[in-house]
């Protein structure tokens, strides 16, 4: 009888460590922002809560894949909204810079003027479009100043109405992020618009966009392993 509860005891040790390596990493807070000062009065038909008031960002690891997560105080808009707003997330690691684009809703449209890629003109992405973009630049040479971010992979998201919250898996090859690397608050012309917002989509990289609603990396993330 000894012999036997000391093999039940060990097994659950044995079980107890299994579970714990299996549990799933926490996600990583890297912003936060006030409930309530979504500014949607600005000609685009919407009122709070009308879905683009921020509320809180995170990072986990998730595999080979970094996860970011967005939560609102109320669901993001969806439908051919998107086709009017924009969410813009920018990052860095190790030290070069990276932009996310996220829409409920996108046609893909040829872009002659700002020199962008037309490999998605005629597709739509009706369940939401979430773009890694590269080093933006500034391009000065319309009468309206343009930021233009060259996309650099179309990524894998979901929009979460549970939880008020949309996901974006980002491949961690695509940032050259490897276990160690650090995820840092964007620079350059990548925060030219904002750092993180929620921004109006007409003459989309213009600098005469309306932001409705912001915040800002405060923290980093480094990646375990």
């Amino acid at each position: 009888m000894r012999k036997a509860l000391a093999l039940l005891v060990a097994a659950g040790l044995v079980f107890g460590v299994v579970a714990t390596a299996a549990a799933a990493p926490k996600p990583a807070v890297m912003f936060t922002d006030d409930s309530g000062d979504a500014d949607v009065g600005q000609g685009l038909g919407g009122s709070i809560p009308g879905g683009w008031d921020l509320t809180e960002g995170t990072i986990v690891k998730n595999g080979a894949n970094l996860e970011f997560t967005v939560t609102h105080a109320d669901m993001p808009p969806s439908g051919t909204v998107g086709e009017a707003t924009r969410f813009l997330w920018a990052f860095a690691v190790n030290g070069k810079n990276y932009r996310l684009t996220v829409k409920s809703f996108d046609i893909g449209k040829p872009d002659v003027l700002q020199q962008q890629t037309t490999e998605r003109v005629g597709r739509a992405d009706v369940n939401g479009h979430f773009r890694l973009e590269g080093e933006c630049f500034r391009d000065a040479t319309l009468p309206v100043n343009m930021i233009n971010c060259p996309p650099l992979a179309y990524l894998e998201g979901s929009f979460d109405p549970a939880t008020k919250s949309f996901t974006v898996i980002v491949p961690m090859k695509s940032v050259k992020a490897k276990p160690g690397s650090v995820v840092a608050p964007g620079g350059g012309e990548n925060v030219a618009i904002c750092s993180i917002c929620w921004v109006s989509h007409y003459a989309e990289r213009s600098l005469n966009n309306t932001l409705i609603d912001t915040a800002a990396q405060t923290v980093s993330y480094k990646i375990p392993k």
